[in-house]
Protein backbone atom coordinates (compact mmCIF):
# COMPACT_ATOMS: atom_id res chain seq x y z
CA UNK A 1 0.00 0.00 0.00
CA UNK A 2 2.92 2.27 0.72
CA UNK A 3 4.18 1.80 -2.85
CA UNK A 4 0.79 2.83 -4.26
CA UNK A 5 0.81 6.07 -2.20
CA UNK A 6 4.29 6.98 -3.42
CA UNK A 7 3.26 6.43 -7.06
CA UNK A 8 0.28 8.77 -6.65
CA UNK A 9 2.48 11.50 -5.10
CA UNK A 10 4.88 11.33 -8.06
CA UNK A 11 1.97 11.74 -10.50
CA UNK A 12 0.68 14.86 -8.65
CA UNK A 13 4.14 16.46 -8.59
CA UNK A 14 4.56 15.87 -12.37
CA UNK A 15 1.26 17.47 -13.27
CA UNK A 16 1.99 20.53 -11.04
CA UNK A 17 5.42 21.01 -12.65
CA UNK A 18 3.84 20.95 -16.15
CA UNK A 19 1.34 23.62 -15.22
CA UNK A 20 4.07 25.89 -13.88
CA UNK A 21 6.17 25.49 -17.05
CA UNK A 22 3.25 26.32 -19.36
CA UNK A 23 2.23 29.42 -17.30
CA UNK A 24 5.79 30.75 -17.17
CA UNK A 25 6.18 30.41 -20.93
CA UNK A 26 2.96 32.38 -21.58
CA UNK A 27 3.95 35.12 -19.17
CA UNK A 28 7.34 35.55 -20.84
CA UNK A 29 5.82 35.65 -24.32
CA UNK A 30 3.21 38.24 -23.32
CA UNK A 31 5.71 40.40 -21.46
CA UNK A 32 8.07 40.52 -24.41
CA UNK A 33 5.36 41.59 -26.85
CA UNK A 34 3.87 44.28 -24.56
CA UNK A 35 7.23 45.97 -23.95
CA UNK A 36 6.98 49.67 -25.24
CA UNK A 37 9.05 50.35 -28.31
CA UNK A 38 11.32 53.42 -28.12
CA UNK A 39 11.59 55.50 -31.27
CA UNK A 40 15.10 56.46 -32.03
CA UNK A 41 15.94 60.22 -32.13
CA UNK A 42 18.82 59.70 -34.48
CA UNK A 43 18.79 62.48 -37.13
CA UNK A 44 15.97 64.52 -35.40
CA UNK A 45 16.03 68.32 -36.22
CA UNK A 46 14.69 70.89 -33.78
CA UNK A 47 13.60 73.35 -36.48
CA UNK A 48 10.10 72.98 -38.05
CA UNK A 49 7.87 74.63 -40.71
CA UNK A 50 6.72 77.31 -38.26
CA UNK A 51 8.85 78.83 -35.52
CA UNK A 52 7.84 81.63 -33.15
CA UNK A 53 10.05 83.61 -30.83
CA UNK A 54 8.36 86.52 -29.07
CA UNK A 55 6.79 88.79 -31.71
CA UNK A 56 8.77 87.23 -34.57
CA UNK A 57 7.35 84.36 -36.62
CA UNK A 58 9.25 82.33 -39.21
CA UNK A 59 7.43 80.25 -41.84
CA UNK A 60 9.08 78.07 -44.45
CA UNK A 61 7.90 78.15 -48.06
CA UNK A 62 5.44 75.29 -47.65
CA UNK A 63 3.87 76.83 -44.54
CA UNK A 64 3.49 80.17 -46.32
CA UNK A 65 1.85 78.47 -49.26
CA UNK A 66 -0.57 76.51 -47.10
CA UNK A 67 -1.52 79.64 -45.13
CA UNK A 68 -1.87 81.72 -48.30
CA UNK A 69 0.41 84.49 -47.05
CA UNK A 70 0.42 87.62 -49.22
CA UNK A 71 2.13 90.95 -48.68
CA UNK A 72 1.88 94.55 -49.87
CA UNK A 73 3.91 97.72 -49.42
CA UNK A 74 2.84 100.64 -47.27
CA UNK A 75 2.53 103.68 -49.52
CA UNK A 76 1.68 107.36 -49.25
CA UNK A 77 -1.71 107.89 -50.84
CA UNK A 78 -4.42 110.56 -50.89
CA UNK A 79 -7.76 109.07 -49.93
CA UNK A 80 -11.32 110.30 -50.29
CA UNK A 81 -13.88 108.94 -47.88
CA UNK A 82 -17.44 108.53 -49.09
CA UNK A 83 -20.21 108.86 -46.53
CA UNK A 84 -23.51 107.38 -47.68
CA UNK A 85 -26.72 108.15 -45.86
CA UNK A 86 -30.42 108.70 -46.37
CA UNK A 87 -32.44 111.86 -46.01
CA UNK A 88 -35.78 113.52 -46.47
CA UNK A 89 -36.67 116.46 -48.68
CA UNK A 90 -38.26 119.40 -46.87
CA UNK A 91 -39.54 122.83 -47.83
CA UNK A 92 -37.13 125.70 -47.85
CA UNK A 93 -38.35 127.54 -44.77
CA UNK A 94 -36.72 130.77 -45.88
CA UNK A 95 -38.94 130.67 -48.98
CA UNK A 96 -42.17 130.04 -47.09
CA UNK A 97 -44.51 133.06 -47.02
CA UNK A 98 -48.09 134.28 -46.71
CA UNK A 99 -50.01 136.55 -49.04
CA UNK A 100 -52.04 138.95 -46.90
CA UNK A 101 -54.62 141.64 -47.48
CA UNK A 102 -53.84 145.36 -47.07
CA UNK A 103 -57.47 146.47 -47.01
CA UNK A 104 -60.64 145.45 -45.23
CA UNK A 105 -63.54 144.24 -47.32
CA UNK A 106 -65.50 141.31 -48.66
CA UNK A 107 -63.83 138.69 -50.88
CA UNK A 108 -66.07 138.36 -53.89
CA UNK A 109 -63.83 136.26 -56.12
CA UNK A 110 -60.68 134.09 -55.85
CA UNK A 111 -58.58 133.58 -58.95
CA UNK A 112 -56.43 130.81 -57.40
CA UNK A 113 -58.69 128.14 -55.94
CA UNK A 114 -56.64 124.99 -55.23
CA UNK A 115 -53.69 123.98 -53.09
CA UNK A 116 -50.59 123.10 -55.06
CA UNK A 117 -51.12 125.73 -57.74
CA UNK A 118 -48.30 128.07 -58.59
CA UNK A 119 -48.60 131.80 -58.01
CA UNK A 120 -46.21 134.17 -59.76
CA UNK A 121 -45.14 137.59 -58.46
CA UNK A 122 -47.65 140.28 -59.51
CA UNK A 123 -50.37 137.75 -60.40
CA UNK A 124 -54.00 138.74 -59.66
CA UNK A 125 -55.31 136.41 -56.97
CA UNK A 126 -58.59 137.92 -55.64
CA UNK A 127 -61.21 140.64 -56.10
CA UNK A 128 -62.33 142.41 -52.93
CA UNK A 129 -65.12 144.91 -52.42
CA UNK A 130 -63.42 147.47 -50.18
CA UNK A 131 -64.86 150.81 -49.03
CA UNK A 132 -61.34 151.86 -48.08
CA UNK A 133 -60.13 151.34 -51.63
CA UNK A 134 -63.09 153.25 -53.07
CA UNK A 135 -62.50 156.17 -50.70
CA UNK A 136 -58.81 156.28 -51.58
CA UNK A 137 -59.61 156.48 -55.29
CA UNK A 138 -62.11 159.30 -54.77
CA UNK A 139 -59.63 161.18 -52.62
CA UNK A 140 -57.02 160.98 -55.34
CA UNK A 141 -59.49 162.14 -58.01
CA UNK A 142 -60.39 165.11 -55.81
CA UNK A 143 -56.78 166.19 -55.46
CA UNK A 144 -56.35 165.95 -59.21
CA UNK A 145 -59.29 168.33 -59.75
CA UNK A 146 -57.94 170.79 -57.18
CA UNK A 147 -54.55 170.85 -58.83
CA UNK A 148 -56.10 171.60 -62.21
CA UNK A 149 -58.52 174.22 -60.92
CA UNK A 150 -55.98 176.12 -58.83
CA UNK A 151 -52.98 175.80 -61.09
CA UNK A 152 -53.01 179.62 -61.60
CA UNK A 153 -53.39 180.41 -57.91
CA UNK A 154 -50.60 181.60 -55.73
CA UNK A 155 -47.40 179.67 -55.38
CA UNK A 156 -48.20 178.47 -51.88
CA UNK A 157 -51.64 177.17 -52.89
CA UNK A 158 -50.21 175.31 -55.87
CA UNK A 159 -47.55 173.68 -53.70
CA UNK A 160 -50.14 172.60 -51.13
CA UNK A 161 -52.39 171.06 -53.79
CA UNK A 162 -49.49 169.21 -55.36
CA UNK A 163 -48.49 167.81 -51.98
CA UNK A 164 -52.06 166.66 -51.34
CA UNK A 165 -52.14 164.94 -54.71
CA UNK A 166 -48.88 163.09 -54.01
CA UNK A 167 -50.15 162.04 -50.61
CA UNK A 168 -53.34 160.61 -52.14
CA UNK A 169 -51.29 158.80 -54.78
CA UNK A 170 -49.00 157.43 -52.09
CA UNK A 171 -52.02 156.12 -50.20
CA UNK A 172 -53.09 154.07 -53.22
CA UNK A 173 -49.59 152.70 -53.59
CA UNK A 174 -49.57 151.63 -49.95
CA UNK A 175 -52.77 149.70 -50.63
CA UNK A 176 -50.71 147.79 -53.23
CA UNK A 177 -52.45 149.39 -56.21
CA UNK A 178 -50.11 149.11 -59.22
CA UNK A 179 -48.93 152.27 -60.96
CA UNK A 180 -50.67 151.28 -64.20
CA UNK A 181 -54.01 151.16 -62.39
CA UNK A 182 -53.35 154.59 -60.89
CA UNK A 183 -52.57 155.87 -64.36
CA UNK A 184 -55.79 154.30 -65.63
CA UNK A 185 -57.71 156.04 -62.82
CA UNK A 186 -56.16 159.38 -63.79
CA UNK A 187 -57.21 158.81 -67.38
CA UNK A 188 -60.79 157.59 -66.82
CA UNK A 189 -61.55 159.55 -63.64
CA UNK A 190 -63.81 156.62 -62.64
CA UNK A 191 -63.32 154.83 -59.31
CA UNK A 192 -63.62 151.02 -59.28
CA UNK A 193 -65.95 149.15 -56.95
CA UNK A 194 -63.64 146.15 -56.47
CA UNK A 195 -59.98 146.09 -55.68
CA UNK A 196 -57.83 143.49 -57.39
CA UNK A 197 -55.30 141.98 -55.00
CA UNK A 198 -51.96 141.03 -56.55
CA UNK A 199 -49.36 138.61 -55.21
CA UNK A 200 -46.39 140.40 -53.72
CA UNK A 201 -44.23 137.29 -54.39
CA UNK A 202 -44.57 133.89 -56.01
CA UNK A 203 -44.55 130.30 -54.89
CA UNK A 204 -46.53 127.10 -54.64
CA UNK A 205 -49.82 127.28 -52.76
CA UNK A 206 -49.58 125.15 -49.64
CA UNK A 207 -52.92 126.23 -48.25
CA UNK A 208 -55.80 128.47 -49.35
CA UNK A 209 -56.87 130.26 -46.21
CA UNK A 210 -59.91 132.26 -47.34
CA UNK A 211 -63.13 131.50 -49.17
CA UNK A 212 -65.30 133.71 -51.41
CA UNK A 213 -67.71 135.80 -49.37
CA UNK A 214 -65.41 136.05 -46.36
CA UNK A 215 -64.83 139.46 -44.81
CA UNK A 216 -61.18 140.25 -44.34
CA UNK A 217 -59.20 142.82 -42.44
CA UNK A 218 -55.75 144.27 -43.13
CA UNK A 219 -53.12 141.58 -42.34
CA UNK A 220 -55.45 138.60 -42.80
CA UNK A 221 -53.83 135.62 -44.60
CA UNK A 222 -55.16 134.74 -48.01
CA UNK A 223 -52.67 132.03 -49.13
CA UNK A 224 -49.77 130.12 -47.63
CA UNK A 225 -46.93 129.78 -50.16
CA UNK A 226 -43.57 128.08 -50.42
CA UNK A 227 -40.88 128.69 -52.98
CA UNK A 228 -40.05 125.14 -54.13
CA UNK A 229 -37.46 126.28 -56.66
CA UNK A 230 -35.04 125.49 -53.85
CA UNK A 231 -35.60 122.74 -51.26
CA UNK A 232 -33.83 121.49 -48.19
CA UNK A 233 -32.55 117.99 -47.53
CA UNK A 234 -32.18 116.79 -43.96
CA UNK A 235 -29.66 113.94 -43.77
CA UNK A 236 -28.53 111.90 -40.75
CA UNK A 237 -24.76 111.67 -40.24
CA UNK A 238 -23.31 109.28 -37.64
CA UNK A 239 -21.17 110.89 -34.97
CA UNK A 240 -18.07 108.98 -36.13
CA UNK A 241 -18.30 110.76 -39.50
CA UNK A 242 -19.38 114.23 -38.40
CA UNK A 243 -15.80 115.55 -38.12
CA UNK A 244 -15.50 115.49 -41.91
CA UNK A 245 -18.70 117.47 -42.59
CA UNK A 246 -18.32 121.24 -43.05
CA UNK A 247 -20.64 123.99 -44.34
CA UNK A 248 -20.35 124.48 -48.08
CA UNK A 249 -19.43 120.83 -48.70
CA UNK A 250 -20.96 119.42 -51.91
CA UNK A 251 -23.50 116.61 -51.65
CA UNK A 252 -24.78 114.30 -54.38
CA UNK A 253 -28.36 113.05 -54.15
CA UNK A 254 -30.21 110.24 -55.93
CA UNK A 255 -33.83 109.20 -55.75
CA UNK A 256 -35.60 105.96 -56.58
CA UNK A 257 -38.19 108.08 -58.39
CA UNK A 258 -35.62 109.16 -60.99
CA UNK A 259 -33.25 106.25 -61.72
CA UNK A 260 -29.92 107.30 -63.20
CA UNK A 261 -30.43 110.98 -62.35
CA UNK A 262 -28.24 112.82 -59.85
CA UNK A 263 -29.04 116.06 -58.02
CA UNK A 264 -26.55 118.27 -56.23
CA UNK A 265 -26.55 120.56 -53.23
CA UNK A 266 -24.31 121.84 -50.49
CA UNK A 267 -24.26 121.69 -46.71
CA UNK A 268 -25.69 124.89 -45.19
CA UNK A 269 -26.25 123.92 -41.55
CA UNK A 270 -25.08 121.30 -39.04
CA UNK A 271 -27.33 120.75 -36.05
CA UNK A 272 -25.37 121.46 -32.85
CA UNK A 273 -27.29 118.77 -30.92
CA UNK A 274 -26.70 115.03 -31.31
CA UNK A 275 -29.69 112.70 -31.32
CA UNK A 276 -29.16 110.52 -28.26
CA UNK A 277 -31.28 107.64 -29.56
CA UNK A 278 -29.80 107.27 -33.06
CA UNK A 279 -26.35 108.76 -32.35
CA UNK A 280 -26.68 110.91 -35.46
CA UNK A 281 -26.57 114.61 -36.28
CA UNK A 282 -29.03 116.32 -38.63
CA UNK A 283 -27.30 118.07 -41.52
CA UNK A 284 -29.21 120.46 -43.77
CA UNK A 285 -28.42 120.57 -47.47
CA UNK A 286 -29.81 123.25 -49.77
CA UNK A 287 -30.64 122.06 -53.29
CA UNK A 288 -31.76 123.78 -56.45
CA UNK A 289 -35.08 122.41 -57.71
CA UNK A 290 -35.92 124.34 -60.89
CA UNK A 291 -38.03 121.55 -62.39
CA UNK A 292 -39.84 120.70 -59.16
CA UNK A 293 -38.81 117.03 -59.24
CA UNK A 294 -37.68 117.05 -55.63
CA UNK A 295 -40.83 117.18 -53.58
CA UNK A 296 -41.15 117.76 -49.83
CA UNK A 297 -41.32 114.54 -47.76
CA UNK A 298 -39.57 112.53 -50.51
CA UNK A 299 -36.91 110.07 -49.27
CA UNK A 300 -33.57 110.18 -51.08
CA UNK A 301 -30.03 108.81 -50.84
CA UNK A 302 -27.14 111.17 -50.21
CA UNK A 303 -23.40 110.83 -50.72
CA UNK A 304 -20.72 113.11 -49.29
CA UNK A 305 -17.13 112.99 -50.53
CA UNK A 306 -14.60 113.87 -47.81
CA UNK A 307 -10.94 114.36 -48.82
CA UNK A 308 -8.64 112.86 -46.19
CA UNK A 309 -5.31 114.16 -47.48
CA UNK A 310 -2.09 112.20 -48.00
CA UNK A 311 -1.04 109.63 -45.42
CA UNK A 312 0.82 106.32 -45.19
CA UNK A 313 -1.77 103.65 -45.98
CA UNK A 314 -1.98 99.86 -46.12
CA UNK A 315 -4.78 97.55 -47.32
CA UNK A 316 -7.47 97.12 -44.68
CA UNK A 317 -6.91 93.34 -44.70
CA UNK A 318 -3.41 93.91 -43.30
CA UNK A 319 -4.73 95.36 -40.03
CA UNK A 320 -5.54 93.08 -37.10
CA UNK A 321 -7.74 94.83 -34.53
CA UNK A 322 -7.87 92.86 -31.27
CA UNK A 323 -10.00 95.44 -29.51
CA UNK A 324 -7.18 96.59 -27.24
CA UNK A 325 -4.43 96.69 -29.86
CA UNK A 326 -4.12 97.34 -33.57
CA UNK A 327 -1.45 95.16 -35.11
CA UNK A 328 0.30 94.61 -38.43
CA UNK A 329 2.99 92.10 -39.35
CA UNK A 330 5.99 93.58 -41.14
CA UNK A 331 8.01 91.34 -43.44
CA UNK A 332 11.73 91.33 -42.61
CA UNK A 333 12.51 88.69 -45.22
CA UNK A 334 10.65 86.15 -47.31
CA UNK A 335 10.06 83.91 -44.30
CA UNK A 336 10.28 86.20 -41.24
CA UNK A 337 7.50 88.48 -39.98
CA UNK A 338 7.54 90.84 -36.98
CA UNK A 339 4.48 92.09 -35.08
CA UNK A 340 4.09 95.89 -34.86
CA UNK A 341 1.60 98.02 -32.94
CA UNK A 342 0.22 100.88 -35.04
CA UNK A 343 -2.01 103.93 -34.62
CA UNK A 344 -4.65 104.13 -37.35
CA UNK A 345 -6.63 106.95 -38.94
CA UNK A 346 -9.55 106.84 -41.36
CA UNK A 347 -10.68 103.88 -43.48
CA UNK A 348 -11.48 104.58 -47.14
CA UNK A 349 -11.27 102.97 -50.59
CA UNK A 350 -10.16 99.65 -49.09
CA UNK A 351 -7.20 101.23 -47.26
CA UNK A 352 -6.54 102.34 -43.70
CA UNK A 353 -4.38 105.30 -42.75
CA UNK A 354 -1.40 104.53 -40.50
CA UNK A 355 -0.50 107.48 -38.29
CA UNK A 356 2.44 105.78 -36.57
CA UNK A 357 4.07 102.36 -36.24
CA UNK A 358 5.27 101.77 -39.78
CA UNK A 359 6.67 103.90 -42.59
CA UNK A 360 6.20 104.13 -46.32
CA UNK A 361 8.02 101.28 -48.06
CA UNK A 362 7.55 98.74 -45.28
CA UNK A 363 6.12 95.43 -46.49
CA UNK A 364 3.17 94.14 -44.47
CA UNK A 365 1.23 90.89 -44.49
CA UNK A 366 -2.23 91.34 -46.01
CA UNK A 367 -3.62 87.80 -45.71
CA UNK A 368 -3.36 85.11 -42.98
CA UNK A 369 -2.56 87.84 -40.42
CA UNK A 370 -4.69 86.15 -37.76
CA UNK A 371 -2.98 82.78 -38.32
CA UNK A 372 0.46 84.31 -37.97
CA UNK A 373 -0.58 86.20 -34.84
CA UNK A 374 -1.85 82.98 -33.28
CA UNK A 375 1.67 81.50 -33.53
CA UNK A 376 3.07 84.30 -31.38
CA UNK A 377 0.70 83.10 -28.65
CA UNK A 378 1.06 79.33 -29.18
CA UNK A 379 4.79 79.31 -29.81
CA UNK A 380 6.47 77.14 -32.44
CA UNK A 381 5.01 73.86 -33.45
CA UNK A 382 6.15 71.06 -35.67
CA UNK A 383 9.64 70.60 -34.21
CA UNK A 384 8.37 68.55 -31.24
CA UNK A 385 5.36 66.93 -32.83
CA UNK A 386 4.73 63.43 -31.52
CA UNK A 387 6.94 63.76 -28.41
CA UNK A 388 5.80 62.88 -24.92
CA UNK A 389 6.70 64.65 -21.72
CA UNK A 390 9.99 62.70 -21.43
CA UNK A 391 11.07 63.69 -24.92
CA UNK A 392 10.83 60.12 -26.33
CA UNK A 393 7.92 59.00 -28.48
CA UNK A 394 6.35 55.89 -27.22
CA UNK A 395 4.44 53.45 -29.32
CA UNK A 396 2.54 50.48 -27.87
CA UNK A 397 2.57 47.45 -30.12
CA UNK A 398 -0.66 45.51 -30.38
CA UNK A 399 -0.54 42.11 -28.71
CA UNK A 400 0.54 39.31 -31.06
CA UNK A 401 -2.02 36.74 -31.98
CA UNK A 402 -1.39 33.44 -30.08
CA UNK A 403 -3.25 30.26 -29.45
CA UNK A 404 -5.19 30.08 -26.19
CA UNK A 405 -3.84 27.49 -23.80
CA UNK A 406 -6.59 25.47 -22.21
CA UNK A 407 -6.38 25.28 -18.43
CA UNK A 408 -4.94 22.07 -17.07
CA UNK A 409 -7.33 20.24 -14.81
CA UNK A 410 -5.58 18.67 -11.81
CA UNK A 411 -7.21 15.40 -10.69
CA UNK A 412 -8.29 15.11 -7.09
CA UNK A 413 -6.07 12.99 -4.84
CA UNK A 414 -8.05 10.02 -3.49
CA UNK A 415 -7.70 9.03 0.12
CA UNK A 416 -5.26 6.13 0.62
CA UNK A 417 -6.98 2.97 1.87
CA UNK A 418 -6.19 1.87 5.41
CA UNK A 419 -3.92 -1.15 5.89
CA UNK A 420 -5.83 -4.31 5.70
CA UNK A 421 -8.94 -2.37 4.69
CA UNK A 422 -9.74 -1.64 8.34
CA UNK A 423 -8.59 2.00 8.77
CA UNK A 424 -12.05 3.51 8.84
CA UNK A 425 -12.91 4.18 12.43
CA UNK A 426 -9.62 2.45 13.38
CA UNK A 427 -8.74 2.61 17.02
CA UNK A 428 -5.32 1.92 18.30
CA UNK A 429 -4.69 -1.29 19.81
Amino acid sequence: MIEKLQAKKKLILGVTAGVLVIGGTGYYYTGQHNQPAVVSHTGHQMSGPVMAMGDTVTLDAKARQLAGVQTAQAIVKSLTKEIKTTGKIAMNESGRTYITSRVEGRVDELYVTADGETIYPGQAIAAVYSPTYIAAQEEYLLTLENVEKLKNAGKDVVQINNRLREAARRKLQLLNVPDNEIAHLEHTRQAKDHMTIYAQFGGTVLEKQVLPGAFIMPGDKLYSLSDLSTVWLYADIYEKDIAGITPGQPVLVTSGAYPGETFSGQVTFINPILDDATRTVKVRVEMANPTGKLKPNMFVNASVQIPLGERVVIPESGLLDTGSRKIVFVSQSDDTFVKRDVVTGQHAEGYVQILSGIESGDTVVTTATFLIDSQTKLGSFGSHAGHGSSGAAERTAPPAASSVTAPVKVPAIPDAPAAGGEHSGHSGH
